[in-house]
């Protein structure tokens, strides 16, 4: 279940880390942040320093304060959205079609192009929370489907494996996978893979 970030209260402790790409108001926002009670662990002012700060520091939660964003940034957070996924807050004075799509392509949660309200902040940061684990939750499902395509694909050639190789029909073949895996506590999937990569390995 996605969990609820409903009040401020349950942003109390989460870690963050704040990359001030040339705007210099993390005073703004370290201050809002103490109200919300979250965990300021570094603030930054250069994107270079993002992949080893992300390391060093483990944020749960990133965010980038920028007039406007430039590819080389959104570069340097897709590059460490690939390493580990985290949710990310851009802020941005300015940013027009082409780095909005440049933003969701680095995997960032929210971008916010508004002026700052830092008495805003924390309804971002909520927003950023919930959409982070509700696109995490798509990709899971994504992820799952493709597991079972693969699957239904992998016992389709189980299938005709032993069709051909035991002169059995559709039927039989399927039951004789599904015993096999059943005698040797298996899923249905992990049995027609080993099938396969015998058949594989005994092709002359």
């Amino acid at each position: 279940m996605t969990p609820s970030f409903s009040s401020w209260s349950q942003l109390a402790g989460l870690r963050v880390l704040l990359l001030d790409d040339g705007q210099r108001r993390s005073p703004l926002i370290r201050m809002e942040l103490i109200r919300l009670r979250c965990q300021l662990v570094e603030v930054l002012d250069s994107a270079d320093e993002l992949g080893a700060a992300l390391t060093r520091q483990a944020p749960e939660l990133l965010i980038i304060d920028s007039a406007a964003p430039s590819p080389a940034l959104l570069g340097a957070v897709a590059a460490t959205q690939q390493a580990q996924r985290r949710p990310v807050l851009l802020l941005a004075e300015d940013a027009d079609g082409d780095t909005m799509r440049a933003a969701l392509k680095a995997d960032i949660a929210l971008l916010g192009v508004l002026p700052l309200q830092p008495q805003k902040l924390g309804a971002l940061l909520e927003l950023t929370l919930v959409r982070f684990e509700h696109d995490q939750g798509l990709r899971q499902e994504l992820q799952r489907a493709r597991h079972q395509l693969a699957e239904r694909k992998d016992v389709e050639r189980a299938k005709g494996i032993l069709m051909r190789e035991h002169g059995l029909d559709e039927d039989a073949a399927y039951q004789r996978l599904r015993r096999l895996a059943m005698d040797g506590g298996l899923t249905l999937g992990s049995m027609a893979q080993r099938l396969i990569e015998a058949q594989s390995l005994l092709k002359p």
